[in-house]
C-alpha cells in the first residue's frame, strides 16, 4: 500500500524520555482527550503544550523504555503525534506506537543534529527517506503490514478492516 507523505513541524526530546514520563500510568485509563492534555507533563506544561502543536517527535536515545504499557502510545496519538523519529526506542514502544498508528523511525543520524522545535521534517514513505532542510535520510522501507496499520489508524481498525474483507 502506497502511504502519503507525513508532513509536520518537529518537537524535539533528548535521550531517555521514559514511557511513564510519557504518560505516568495514574493516567492510563483517561478518555484520549484527557490523555492529551496530561502527555508529557511530567516534562512541564511547555512540553505538553510542544508535543500537541507539532506531529513529528524527534528525540534522542531510548525513548519510551521502562513499561510495556500501550498507553504512552495511545496518549501521544491523542495529542496528534503522527511520527517519531529517534537515535533508539524501548522495543516495546516501538511495536505499542505502531499499533496505535504511529510510525517510528530509528534515524540515529538525524536525531544527532541540531533539529530544532518548530521545523519542517517530511517522510516519505515509499522511498523510505527523510527530508529536514536541504538533507535527505534514508531509512528502511516500512512492511505492508506496518504501512496498512498506520493507513487504518491503529492495528484494530486494521483488523476490523481485514474482517469487513473476509
Amino acid at each position: 500500500m502506497d502511504l502519503p507523505m507525513i508532513r509536520g513541524t518537529a518537537a524535539t526530546f533528548g535521550d531517555h524520555v521514559s514511557a511513564d514520563v510519557v504518560l505516568p500510568a495514574r493516567h492510563s485509563f483517561l478518555p484520549p482527550e484527557g490523555m492529551a492534555e496530561t502527555v508529557l507533563m511530567e516534562m512541564g506544561p511547555e512540553a505538553n503544550r510542544k508535543v500537541r502543536s507539532h506531529p513529528i517527535i524527534v528525540a534522542g536515545e531510548a525513548f519510551g523504555y521502562g513499561t510495556g504499557r500501550e498507553s504512552p502510545a495511545r496518549a501521544l496519538r491523542a495529542a496528534g503525534v503522527k511520527a517519531v523519529i529517534a537515535k533508539t526506542f524501548s522495543r516495546l514502544f516501538f511495536r505499542n506506537a505502531i499499533n496505535n498508528g504511529i510510525l517510528v523511525i530509528q534515524c540515529r543520524e538525524l536525531a544527532a543534529l541540531h533539529v530544532q522545535d518548530g521545523d519542517e521534517i517530511t517522510i516519505e514513505l515509499t522511498k523510505g527517506l527523510i527530508r529536514w532542510k536541504d538533507r535527505t535520510f534514508p531509512f528502511p522501507p516500512v512492511t505492508d503490514v506496518v504501512a496498512n496499520i498506520i493507513a487504518a489508524g491503529n492495528l484494530i481498525n486494521y483488523g476490523r478492516q481485514l474482517l469487513a474483507r473476509a
